[in-house]
């Protein structure tokens, strides 16, 4: 028989304690000391028993072989030729190219057929519960120091010109961009995909927060926040602003760039130095870990901007401006911009919008 290290888990240091994560078989193991050991001789295929010469103290050598064969009953180890080895191999040739994070994440976050769901019942009512001895977090960011600047209300016409069917026909992604300003109520009709649809969802009155604006968000959560860099936008100075959802205005942030740090922001895409304004989307990751104490539950961050990206690219199309969605970005410089803390607020994506070339 011959093992070696699985190819479908992580180390990981917590506190005090080295952690195996099995993301394959959803668990998660505290290694002995002298692991580590084990681990390195076994980085190829070996007999178990060769761990033997791993060592020169006779008592130490007996320790590594009983390590050995637990942690080949908890798959740490792989025997080749097994199921596991097998189901390694096809993972290893289907996501390789991804790199380990990628498939530790999603393995790691895949509910299997022993998971337990609770009904939706009995998850308001533990809800409710919670929120009166912690309350959920506010589901709009704060303004600040600054004060918004109203935005215009966005003219129905435009908007009801075309139907849906003919917007989702007609909905491309365009990298040119006309010298033309971005006019401001284009804009402000844009921003209403972000607004809440539903007067009773002012942040002070839900008692779980939830709240219903025009895309879907699981659990009513919309950890996405948006931010508008406002390049050649008419009536709006450039810089970088926070779209405050209830108030429907922006709040400025300071933040000036010149096209050339625009460009590299957006990772080297040189239209993009074109564009009256960005959308740029973050997520606030406390909304949903409220609700969803999860690892799975990034992916639903994901799925968010998604819907909201979509329903822009629709009303974009409906007012006939350009648009592309990017997630091109560097992280670090957009955060910069914005002034927020990747550790909390995730730079996940951004539309570019501009008027016709």
């Amino acid at each position: 028989m011959l093992v070696r290290v699985s190819s479908c888990g992580t180390l990981y240091w917590s506190e005090g304690e080295l952690i195996w994560d099995d993301h394959l078989g959803h668990r998660q193991l505290k290694l002995a000391e002298g692991t580590e050991q084990v681990l390195r001789w076994f980085g190829s295929w070996r007999e178990p028993e060769s761990v033997r010469d791993a060592d020169e103290n006779p008592e130490t050598r007996e320790r590594l072989v009983r390590i050995t064969r637990a942690m080949i009953r908890y798959d740490v180890l792989v025997v080749k030729g097994s199921s596991r080895q097998r189901r390694e191999e096809e993972i290893l040739r289907d996501w390789g190219p991804w790199g380990a994070s990628a498939r530790a994440f999603h393995f790691g976050t895949r509910s299997l057929r022993q998971t337990e769901f609770t009904t939706s019942e009995t998850t308001a009512k533990t809800l409710l519960e919670k929120a009166k001895a912690n309350p959920p977090p506010s589901p709009v960011r704060p303004s600040g120091d600054f004060e918004a600047i109203p935005l215009p209300e966005p003219s129905p016409e435009p908007l009801n010109a075309i139907g849906l069917g003919e917007a989702l026909r007609k909905r491309r992604s365009v990298r040119e961009f006309g010298e033309e300003p971005l006019p401001l109520r284009a804009l402000s009709a844009l921003l209403t995909a972000a607004r809440p649809t539903r007067p009773e969802t002012h942040p002070d009155i839900p008692a779980t927060g939830n709240v219903f604006k025009t895309s879907p968000s699981g659990g009513a959560r919309h950890p996405t926040e948006v931010y508008v860099y406002a390049r050649n936008v008419g009536g709006l100075e450039c810089g970088v602003y926070h779209y405050d959802a209830f108030g429907h205005g922006l709040t400025p942030l300071g933040g000036k760039i010149d096209d050339d740090e625009l460009v590299a922001l957006a990772g080297d895409q040189e239209w993009t130095g074109n564009a009256g304004a960005l959308l740029i989307y973050t997520s606030v990751i406390e909304r949903n870990q409220w609700k969803y104490p999860v690892s799975r539950t990034y992916r639903i961050l994901l799925m968010d901007v998604g819907h909201l990206s979509q329903t822009v690219y629709l009303l974009a199309t409906a007012l006939g401006l350009n648009i592309t969605f990017t997630a091109a970005l560097r992280d670090e410089m957009v955060e910069q911009l914005l002034g927020c803390d990747p550790a909390n607020e995730l730079v996940l994506g951004m539309s570019v919008l501009g008027t016709p070339a």
